[in-house]
């Protein structure tokens, strides 16, 4: 089978899409990465070609350091599709070097197992992903998951789930080496949000993470600020104040800020934090009503909407997660409302003269409460095939590869996807294995962000998510939200009429009720009192 992007997006098309100037690299450092000067330099990425090669085999030899048989099963003539989105996770793995090969291909190489990739362009992946999942011919082995829609790909269409539970498959000690997988390197809080209730109380885990981020984080542009005379926003307030500062003034050529508006569901990502730091609440879980046009809600999102329809670029309403980057990255900007993970499609000089905040408070003193998202990989129920798909996520979601997806790392690549494993990530940095994160302050603003995210925390279990991704129905009920906020940042609708319409529809569509959203996704105790050390295999890690 071969590899394809559907949806008119060409292979060179999509890859330049994801590409990122400048030539940060990893070539000639030291650690893991010892070894002599080669031609292209200490700090040069090397040509695609040799690259692709040099991490194929990285990945190979980081593999046979586990206890595990990659081989078994080699004579069984196996060929894995997987359901990706267009993604640094996805791109990096498939793009072919002048020989052909990707560095997914290196895995056939171990295994015999043969992987291929159909691409699907963001704007249409998730719809085409649940037709695919709900089809009774369903093509794929595996996904790729994310947080927001993992909750409707758990429950699947009436209680039967989607995905496979990856719990069962960690703890077999023929296909998993807990020891070399290192599940201790994710935050706790990373896989209890990808976890789900069963009927029976117990619970599954439904993908493995590739990358974690937190939404609402500030970019500013340095040299934009100093022409200005403009101090670091400490609050919400302030954060407007400097938007509209930039956009009026005649000292500089930039529009005040951006960040994602357009209709799409997920472009509510950044301003769901400034919603639930504001206090809103999306939905009343036990008297099942939607609440998110409750007046601070409102508030959140009149601030929200008046900034980027006044003191934004033009067509408010209309910026996706590319044509936001691409506003900053081009200089339209002085602020990029928006998660620190999208640095690495940003211009590398731009990337120099920015520092990323930490979440902001309200200007009356609320903290951040911050909306994040997690990119994973899952297996399909229907696979026929989940013990080899299993061995493939393992090899494309180890430390190595993560590495590999945390940096730029070839002429024409722009991954900077991976941070799942942010501590140990940091850590290579530290040991000079690995560059430094784009931008400055960006660690801090991660951590910072992280800590303040709501949900799975082993100390606060009934505290909710930030949003219903505990639910089946948080892509519907968010589908709504992001609707209602691009009308108001599009000048259409007021912020109360907007939401106020959103809630009648949820209400309407019946997506809170019990055949929607069954008890057990949104009761106190719905992580439950387990072991997460033998359910998760972190123990010794």
């Amino acid at each position: 089978m071969t590899d394809r992007i559907t949806d008119r997006i060409s292979r060179r098309s999509a890859l330049k899409s994801l590409a990122v100037s400048g030539t940060v690299g990893l070539a000639g450092c030291g650690g893991v990465f010892s070894g002599s000067e080669t031609e292209y330099g200490p700090t040069d990425v090397p040509p695609k070609q040799q690259g692709i090669k040099e991490w194929g085999e990285k990945l190979n030899e980081h593999a046979r350091q586990a206890n595990i048989d990659w081989e078994q099963f080699s004579g069984d003539d196996i060929e894995l599709t997987f359901g990706m989105g267009l993604h640094p996770y996805s791109t990096t793995f498939s793009t072919t070097s002048e020989d052909g090969t990707a560095v997914k291909d290196y895995f056939e190489d171990l295994t015999g197992i043969t992987v291929n990739y159909e691409i699907v362009s963001e704007d249409k992946f998730w719809s085409e992903t649940e037709s695919a999942l709900a089809s009774d011919d369903n093509p794929y082995d595996g996904i790729m998951n994310g947080l927001w829609p993992s909750g409707g790909y758990h429950f699947g269409d009436d209680g039967e789930s989607w995905v496979r539970d990856l719990i069962p498959l960690i703890n077999n000690a023929s296909l998993t080496d807990k020891q070399w997988l290192k599940m201790g390197d994710f935050r706790r809080q990373t896989i209890e949000l990808m976890s789900y209730p069963n009927a029976d109380g117990t619970v599954e885990l439904t993908a493995m993470p590739n990358g974690i981020e937190f939404y609402g984080g500030t970019a500013i542009h340095k040299p934009t600020f100093e022409t200005l005379g403009l101090a670091e926003p400490t609050n919400f307030a302030e954060l407007e104040y400097c938007a509209r500062s930039i956009a009026e003034s005649d000292q500089v050529s930039r529009q005040g800020i951006v960040s994602r508006t357009s209709s799409a569901t997920l472009s509510a990502a950044n301003w769901a934090t400034m919603f639930k730091t504001y206090g809103g609440e999306w939905i009343d879980r036990e008297n099942r009503t939607a609440t998110l046009n409750d007046e601070r809600g409102v508030q959140s999102l009149r601030r929200f909407g008046r900034m980027l329809n006044q003191y934004g670029p033009s067509a408010p309403g209309t910026y996706d997660w590319y044509s936001n980057n691409d506003a900053y990255s081009n200089g339209d900007v002085g602020i990029m409302y928006s998660t620190p993970q999208t640095s690495g499609i940003v211009d590398t000089q731009i990337m120099r003269e920015t520092k990323w905040l930490p979440p902001l408070p309200t200007e009356d003193g609320r903290d951040p409460v911050v909306d994040t998202w997690v990119w994973a990989t899952g297996i399909t129920a229907t696979s026929d095939n989940p013990e080899a798909a299993w061995l493939y996520i393992q090899w494309a979601n180890s430390r190595m590869a993560n590495l590999l997806l945390s940096t730029r790392q070839w002429q024409g690549d722009g991954p900077r996807a991976g941070y799942a494993r942010f501590n140990y990530i940091q850590n290579q940095i530290e040991q000079g294995n690995a560059p430094p994160v784009p931008g400055e302050g960006y660690i801090e603003a991660f951590n910072q962000g992280m800590d303040a995210v709501p949900g799975g925390k082993p100390d606060s279990p009934d505290e909710y998510p930030p949003v219903p991704v505990d639910t089946p129905q948080n892509m519907n009920i968010m589908r709504r939200a992001a609707g209602a906020m691009s009308s108001v940042v599009s000048g259409q609708r007021t912020a109360q009429a907007a939401l106020d319409e959103a809630a009648t529809t949820i209400e309407n569509e019946e997506l809170l009720s019990e055949s929607s959203i069954p008890e057990r996704y949104v009761a106190d105790d719905r992580f439950l009192d387990r072991d997460y050390g033998q359910q998760y295999g972190t123990n010794g890690n």
